[in-house]
């Protein structure tokens, strides 16, 4: 019998391209976005969530592509920290059937075939027998050759049906292999400039980097290192999973907002620590409901609706969203080991491009309540909340795998994460300005009541961009 695995659709839909840059110790990828058509989407009838992810994405969704050869044939596969094996759709030459039946059901539509190996090539780094499973049937998973998952080994299928190291992620394998590439990757995801006006983020090229860091982010290697949890319930649903700080989310008012953990009787933290999962390849944040409601609920003109149909036609099967003034401007920041995480107002809200009735432009919340089904389940994990990339395009993240590589030494280090913003309040504040209000910033139009001041922490500024960002 086949084994099927739940995957996220949100990391199925839109396009964005890696361009390589070659190191064998070191590997620097840039990134390029476009935008898709607004899409949202929900869970799947039977429940299933892939990697307790919810499947949605709407207009400022990118997926993220690099390339990997198999078999010396090229595929654009999505890059994503919320999944752990590689798969891939077309013929691999010389490419190796186990036997094994593996599929992976999405959200929407599904891919069947059996685990194979190959010769995989990723920039300068090669494996010779890289597992993988190899689709034979795909039907709708949207415009893409496949899926390379970066999350921790544990939870690897491939591995766990062949019962064997051979069956290790590509990652695994590269660090395995070469012993001088340190055990980190990291990620900056810039947000779309063809969106909603500009941002102070634009000036850094989107990349993916494996064993070194982003030019002129160096910073990130001084930041505080995020105990990276093992997941107390199962290897199985392993992610990269980290701890908010004690009531460490500030709302639009500027004051904290009290935080409760839903996990029984946690093995991390204190009961008001929330737990927390980065997930490159999911866009909207889930955060609990009662904290989307202190975040959205005191906004003047604020609604919620169950059912988000009632807003737009185009928004069926979007489940529990707020309805804001579309020139609200709402700020809000995370606190992690004692750093302020700032979000972009146009993070925070995100504007359908559809008018209602009587005219006015539609915005609705971008951070949304993670179902009740998945927050403290086991079944799903020891989370509390998913910051995808409403979340990641405000800062830089590097992820060291430490000891989540399959078979590290005793002496290797426990895994961790690091954050560096790459937000400026100030600048938050002119983006907002600019693309909701025309640029005309007067007291007569709507905004927070906690205007952004002046950082005190300037984001220093590349001299020389790496690579094309957007």
């Amino acid at each position: 019998m086949a084994v099927k695995v739940a995957f996220p659709l949100s990391l199925i839909l839109s396009v964005a391209i890696f361009s390589f840059s070659s190191s064998v110790t070191a590997v620097q990828l840039d990134l390029i976005g476009r935008r898709k058509h607004p899409l949202f989407r929900k869970r799947d009838e039977s429940g299933t969530f892939g990697n307790g992810s919810l499947a949605l994405r709407n207009e400022q969704d990118l997926s993220y592509f690099c390339n990997v050869t198999l078999g010396g044939r090229d595929f654009e596969v999505i890059i994503d920290t919320g999944s752990v094996d590689l798969w891939v759709s077309g013929d691999v030459p010389g490419t190796k059937d186990l036997g094994v039946p593996m599929s992976i059901t999405f959200a929407k539509g599904d891919v069947t075939g059996n685990i194979n190996t190959a010769q995989l090539e990723f920039d300068g780094f090669t494996v010779q027998n890289q597992a993988y499973l190899k689709a034979e049937t795909a039907q709708d998973v949207g415009d893409t050759d496949g899926v390379l998952g970066l999350g921790p080994s544990s939870a690897s299928d491939v591995r766990r049906l062949l019962n064997s190291s051979s069956g290790d992620p590509p990652l695994d394998q590269i660090f395995k292999q070469n012993m001088n590439t340190p055990n980190f990757m990291t990620f900056l995801l810039s947000r779309d400039g063809t969106a909603e006006g500009s941002s102070s983020v634009e000036g850094y090229p989107a990349q993916l980097t494996i064993g070194t860091v982003t030019s002129g982010l160096e910073a990130i290697l001084n930041a505080p290192k995020l105990p990276a949890l093992t997941d107390q319930f199962s290897p199985l649903a392993q992610h990269w999973l980290t701890l908010l700080d004690a009531d460490g989310i500030i709302g639009p008012d500027g004051q904290k907002i009290q935080t409760q953990t839903a996990i029984k009787n946690p093995t991390a933290g204190t009961p008001d620590q929330l737990h927390v999962m980065f997930d490159s390849g999911f866009s909207i944040p889930q955060l609990p409901g009662s904290i989307v409601d202190k975040i959205y609920g005191k906004i003047p003109g604020a609604q919620f609706f169950d059912d988000a149909a009632a807003i737009a036609p185009d928004l069926q099967g979007l489940e529990n969203v707020w309805r804001i003034p579309c020139d609200y401007e709402v700020n809000v920041s995370f606190v992690f080991a004692g750093q302020e995480f700032p979000i972009s107002p146009l993070d925070l809200s995100v504007d359908v491009g559809e008018k209602d009735s009587s005219g006015k432009e539609i915005c609705i919340s971008f951070f949304q309540q993670i179902d009740p089904n998945i927050e403290g389940n086991p079944n799903f994990g020891a989370l509390d909340m998913i910051l995808g990339m409403g979340f990641l395009r405000n800062t830089y993240i590097l992820f060291n795998f430490g000891d989540f590589v399959d078979g590290s030494a005793d002496n290797v280090a426990d895994p961790y994460i690091q954050l560096l913003s790459v937000n400026d309040k100030s600048q938050n504040h002119v983006d907002f300005v600019n693309a909701r209000l025309n640029g005309k910033d007067d007291d007569s139009s709507t905004h927070s009541s906690s205007r952004p001041a002046l950082s005190v922490l300037v984001i220093v500024v590349l001299v020389m961009l790496l690579g094309p960002g957007f």
